[in-house]
């Protein structure tokens, strides 16, 4: 394989690939190897047709394309190995300019990391923040925990907001019932706005064993389509009315939800850790202005090769968080009236600052030689495991992908500790 370079405009590298007819006969040879058993000839037995037979049978050129994909990839990192001052930041653009019994020619062409002109990292000043807790933040707080001990009991009297009404009902449209409109022993808190229109005022005022025609129109948005916009009328009956009965915030209620035996002493350990995840939060917001500081003061051109990844890498999160939700990217662009590109769009500035971050931390990483050592690896993998591992049983234990994701943690964490070291947070 012999190969050319030429420098082309917007930090763009092409190389010319070109393989002589014997080199391209053994990337066919190994093609035909590899999948002549997706193909049949009458009269042989699947995968056991001869090469020749295959391309008279289905033309010269049947395995040109798996030949090119088996070995393009072979000999583009072994150029990057060679042409070591090159660092890819995209996938490579290809085309096949010649193929042909005579051999095979490629260009390829590579969008390299661009310059990174680095702005001050070092003596800046982020503006302290400091952590506080109110008496409303701890109460709050203790109302959560009353929240989670509370208790439903059944009471004769009217609904008023707040309780919790335990009924049937029976939805129609123009006396027809449709599907998910009945239920019975369905509890609905009166006030959480979880039913449509004004379901939940009309059965204000009611008790137990009343019954009344609630009247509805569904929004015209509803996920439903033979519901949109459509009047309805459920048959409401009034099963149980109930309240929330919570339980004294006293000494007793401590010693039950904590290992504290007084409420003073749940509200002052209520007080600390509220502090502290509050500390947490203010350090994190102080790291990201640093950060984002420190990138706003660096000038780099972001070739919009990179920002396109980006896009493309966000919506493959975005789809796979859907899919969590059990729900679909199309169902999302429905329900949203967007576009996919639409949605590209909107993410093609947040994308280009991400790009531009990533590479800058990167230069810095590099300008002071921060890196990950297998000491350090040993270390935090060992950090609060019962077991300690040495670095090679730790690799075996990660594999590839988890080690890289291991190692860019501690790259990160370390690089902050250094931005953090030297600037004033």
């Amino acid at each position: 394989m012999k190969y050319t370079k030429t420098q082309l405009q917007d930090k763009r590298i092409q190389f010319d690939l070109t393989l002589d007819a014997k080199e391209w006969e053994a990337e066919v040879e190994s093609a035909y190897q590899k999948n002549k058993a997706k193909y049949a000839v009458q009269g042989f037995r699947k995968g056991h047709t001869p090469r020749k037979v295959l391309e008279k049978t289905y033309g010269e050129s049947i395995f040109y394309d798996d030949a090119v994909d088996g070995c393009f990839y072979r000999y583009y990192f072994e150029i990057l190995s060679k042409e070591k001052d090159i660092e890819p930041v995209a996938m490579p653009e290809v085309n096949v300019k010649h193929v042909g019994k005579d051999g095979l020619e490629l260009s390829v062409i590579i969008t390299v990391k661009p310059d990174v002109e680095l702005g001050d990292y070092k003596g800046l000043k982020i503006e302290k923040e400091e952590a506080k807790v109110s008496d409303h933040d701890v109460e709050h707080e203790l109302g959560h925990m009353l929240e989670s001990r509370v208790k439903y009991v059944e009471v004769d009297k009217e609904i008023k907001n707040g309780d919790t009404a335990c009924i049937d009902f029976s939805g129609s449209i123009d006396g027809v019932k449709f599907d998910g409109g009945t239920a019975t022993d369905f509890d609905l808190e009166i006030g959480s706005h979880s039913f449509i229109d004004t379901f939940e005022d009309q059965l204000l005022g009611l008790k137990k064993g009343d019954k009344k025609d609630v009247n509805v129109t569904f929004p015209s948005d509803y996920h439903a389509e033979n519901l949109k916009g459509k009047p309805a009328v459920f048959a409401v009956e009034i099963k149980a009315v109930k309240e929330k009965q919570y339980p004294k915030l006293d000494d007793t209620f401590a010693s039950e939800v904590s290992e504290f035996n007084t409420l003073d002493e749940l509200k002052e350990d209520t007080k600390k850790k509220i502090l502290e995840a509050k500390q947490r939060e203010i350090n994190a917001k102080q790291e990201n202005k640093l950060i984002e500081k420190i990138v706003d003061n660096a000038k780099v051109e972001i070739p919009e090769v990179m920002v396109h990844e980006q896009i493309e890498e966000y919506i493959r999160d975005f789809e796979n968080r859907l899919s969590y939700q059990g729900l679909s990217l199309d169902g999302y662009l429905e329900y949203a009236k967007i576009s996919l590109d639409e949605l590209k769009k909107s993410r093609h500035d947040d994308a280009k600052k991400t790009a531009k971050t990533r590479l800058v931390l990167e230069k810095i990483i590099k300008d002071e030689n921060i890196n990950v050592t297998d000491k350090d690896l040993e270390e935090k993998f060992n950090e609060n495991a019962k077991e300690k591992k040495s670095i090679e049983e730790i690799k075996k234990t990660l594999g590839h992908e988890q080690l890289n994701y291991f190692e860019n943690s501690l790259l990160l964490n370390k690089l902050m500790e250094f931005l953090k070291k030297n600037n004033e947070l």
